[in-house]
């Protein structure tokens, strides 16, 4: 499977996720309705999309809509469609989410924040994969996989009575759960490489990777707002430098600014780095290259030749680099 859809948009090296892709890998293949756990910005509607191209449905619609965008005015009119004149407004009749997934997937984001009035009616239509449109005394019937996500905790919901506990069972049937990325360091590097390329991209602007110091504060901060935080980050800070990495002062001046504070507390007039707080280009570049030289070594166990190779210089070439720098190859070796 992988090397069918390569997983192409999903960060996975490690153990956590290579979990989650290999239960994807499983349940794809299947109709079961697929129940998926996480955080805001873990990634829960690009699992669903995989699940979807994994699955013999991919060649039909995947339709997704967030059940705490919608008013519950027009949710139910969203999901299952309406006759026209069924309500001030209604000046045609219109197909449902339900209807348009037909043969294919639809994907139900943030299912606990779905009024409980509407959750009668979804529990109708997925067990008997029918319903009413809004104002019509017709059924529709849909041959529809159905995957739900949520970041809240729907059985705290269900004993608060604001989820039904009929429906939470309906569902709950492949629980997937999503690792927040604080739980997934190990991720954090192939995230950035990945995210920069996209960001880069689509900004026309050659940023090619982040500082060995900046890399140190992404992989120690939290993220409350997990991949989709990274990215912010990554956007923020490849729209303000003036180099072609990401210095590590940026990545704290965004952190800053994310982090909840009174007005007060706020720094004024800073969202731009002063001229004076700058490093000139040369001297980020020596000290890149510097720290890129020394993580080299000590990856190599001080094999110059090696490093020089991965490096892609001539050893001749190298050892100038080493010199330049005043780094010493026999403070890298290690005894055998």
């Amino acid at each position: 499977m992988k090397e069918k859809y390569d997983f192409a948009n999903i960060v996975a090296k490690s153990d956590k996720m290579q979990r989650v892709l290999e239960a994807v890998s499983r349940i794809a293949v299947a109709d079961s309705t697929v129940y998926i756990h996480g955080e805001s910005g873990t990634g829960k509607e690009l699992i669903a999309k995989a699940i979807h191209l994994a699955s013999e449905r991919k060649d039909k619609p995947f339709v997704a809509i967030n059940c705490a965008a919608i008013p519950e005015t027009l949710l139910e009119s969203e999901l299952f469609g309406h006759e026209k004149g069924a309500f001030t407004g209604a000046v045609r009749s219109t197909k449902g989410l339900f209807t348009q997934a037909h043969e294919g997937t639809l994907f139900l984001d943030e299912i606990g924040d779905m009024p409980i009035t509407i959750q009668v009616k979804l529990l109708r239509a997925l067990e008997e994969r029918a319903f009413y449109p809004v104002g019509s005394e017709k059924p529709v019937q849909v041959d529809v996989r159905v995957v739900v996500a949520t970041k809240k905790d729907l059985i705290e919901e269900v004993k608060k009575g604001t989820f039904r506990e009929d429906l939470f069972y309906r569902i709950h049937v492949i629980p997937l759960i999503l690792p927040p990325l604080k739980d997934r360091v190990e991720d954090i590097p192939h995230l950035v490489d990945h995210l920069l390329k996209k960001i880069s991209q689509q900004m026309k602007k050659n940023v090619t990777g982040v500082t060995p110091k900046a890399m140190q504060k992404l992989m120690q901060h939290d993220w409350p707002g997990n991949v989709r935080e990274l990215e912010n980050t990554l956007e923020f800070a490849a729209t303000m430098t003036q180099q072609e990495v990401i210095t590590d002062d940026l990545v704290v001046q965004k952190q800053a600014l994310a982090a909840p504070a009174p007005a007060a507390a706020m720094p004024q007039g800073h969202l731009l780095p002063t001229p004076e707080a700058l490093k000139s280009l040369k001297e980020a570049r020596a000290e890149f290259e510097k720290a890129y030289l020394i993580q080299l070594l000590e990856m190599c166990s001080g094999k110059a030749s090696k490093a020089a190779e991965i490096a892609g210089k001539y050893r001749a070439d190298f050892y100038d680099l080493l010199k330049r720098h005043e780094i010493k190859v026999a403070d890298y070796k290690r005894s055998e």
